[in-house]
């Protein structure tokens, strides 16, 4: 018959025994929990939930590595909010586990100077004692960090740490998993702005490609990239007969920069047949787009009103690359320069306009965006002006169509046929 003594050593080795079998079935039940979801919040709170229940834990965190691999982040609750805190690797305790990738167990946090006691008087709680441990996938890798504070009963000890190394890896793998799957929400909504993007200008380009008035032909082409920019051109005609000409770029790509351009059209197509002066009418929708830009938007702009009758045109440019004026009879080019800075930047600019420039037979007027001339090779040498004028001099003898399709195919074989980084938007004029 066993003693007293034997009794309670056989009590006490099957009451851990029973802590073990307990804390393996936790892990088995957190696996299969950890997977349940791909919500990242919703996985936090599993987590937590998890670990602190292991180690007996009355509250904690879990933290995520940073994409970049410089911080450390999480999801708090806030009353009914949810707040994002973030941590620079090797500040704080969390943020040294995050560094040095080794666990860290404080039986008195406020005799540790690495401890902020600041966040305790905030909340109103006391910290008695801290458990920081690191998530590590099978690689090794650190994705994140565990910290567990105050255990319910005495201070934490190295079976609590075993457990959080054992629960590591399944954390990792359904922290990567719901990075993964976040990762590829955020795609999804990036190729849906785009696609709408994309949309808003194609469906503002002129409906036809060109367009023809008395000795003047007019076409123009518009290149999207993969992405989405507010690349620009359209050609309206006027009730006395001229036609307004332009071609525009808004910075950036994306949705944002797509309606900032619809803007500029819609401006433009109702001043070019209210206001009579150019220059006043650049500055009314420079001043109304100041009103709408962010984020530091902008928008160059080139507008030419070509009259039919005596073959010229009045132009006037707000920062855009000087379109090209390719003079038939002495064979040489005359570049148009910007008249005024870009628009949306200050409101109250007064812009102005360029000297009236001569059509004569046999010239063509390229405009074009800074996707042309700045296409690269593949050695990175961008395509620029010079040769923008060679392929114009050489296709000269074409029609408008002709010099398009002659300055898209230089490019094209400049950049070996890579996807255009941005968009290549062009508008010809011919005087036939």
């Amino acid at each position: 018959m066993a003693s007293d003594g034997e009794l309670d050593r056989w009590n006490a080795e099957r009451t851990v025994l029973e802590h073990e079998v307990a804390r393996q079935r936790s892990l088995v039940e957190a696996s299969h929990s950890l997977h349940s979801t791909l919500d990242q919040d919703e996985l936090f709170g599993i987590l937590l939930a998890t670990a602190a229940k292991a180690v007996d834990a009355e509250r904690g965190t879990v933290y995520v590595m940073s994409s970049d691999g410089k911080e450390i982040w999480s999801h708090v609750a806030s009353g009914a909010q949810q707040i994002e805190i973030r941590l620079p690797l090797g500040k704080g305790i969390a943020g040294t586990v995050a560094k040095t990738g080794e666990t860290i167990r404080i039986d008195d946090p406020y005799s540790d100077p690495r401890f902020d006691p600041s966040v305790d008087k905030r909340l109103g709680l006391r910290t008695r004692s801290i458990l920081c441990a690191p998530i590590k996938n099978r690689d090794g890798h650190i994705v994140g960090v565990f910290q567990l504070l105050n255990r319910r009963v005495g201070h934490f000890e190295q079976a609590d740490i075993e457990y959080l190394d054992a629960l590591s890896i399944h954390a990792a793998l359904a922290i990567e998993n719901a990075a993964l799957h976040q990762s590829s929400l955020e795609k999804e909504r990036q190729d849906r702005e785009i696609r709408v993007a994309q949309d808003i200008q194609r469906a503002l380009l002129p409906a036809n490609s060109d367009l023809t008035v008395g000795a003047f032909r007019i076409a123009g082409s518009n290149e999207l990239c993969e992405d989405a920019s507010g690349d620009y051109y359209d050609f309206i005609e006027l009730e006395d007969g001229r036609i307004v000409i332009a071609v525009g770029d808004v910075s950036g790509h994306g949705l944002g920069s797509a309606i900032v351009m619809a803007s500029a059209r819609a401006f433009l197509r109702a001043f070019t047949k209210i206001v009579p002066d150019l220059a006043h009418g650049m500055t009314m929708m420079n001043d109304f787009l100041s009103r709408d830009m962010t984020n530091g938007k902008f928008m160059s702009l080139f507008v030419g009103i070509l009259d039919p009758k005596s073959f010229t045109l009045s132009w006037s440019s707000a920062g855009h690359n000087p379109p090209m004026h390719f003079r038939a009879a002495t064979q040489d080019f005359v570049r148009l320069d910007a008249t005024c800075p870009v628009l949306g930047v200050i409101q109250g600019v007064p812009f102005d306009h360029g000297e009236d420039v001569t059509i004569r037979q046999g010239d063509v007027l390229l405009l074009y965006t800074d996707g042309a001339t700045e296409a690269p090779s593949p050695s990175g040498e961008l395509f620029g002006e010079d040769r923008l004028e060679a392929v114009i001099k050489g296709a000269a003898q074409a029609d408008v169509h002709g010099v398009l399709d002659a300055v898209s195919g230089a490019i094209r074989a400049w950049t070996g046929g890579a996807p255009n980084r941005d968009d290549i938007t062009l508008l010809a004029v011919r005087k036939m």
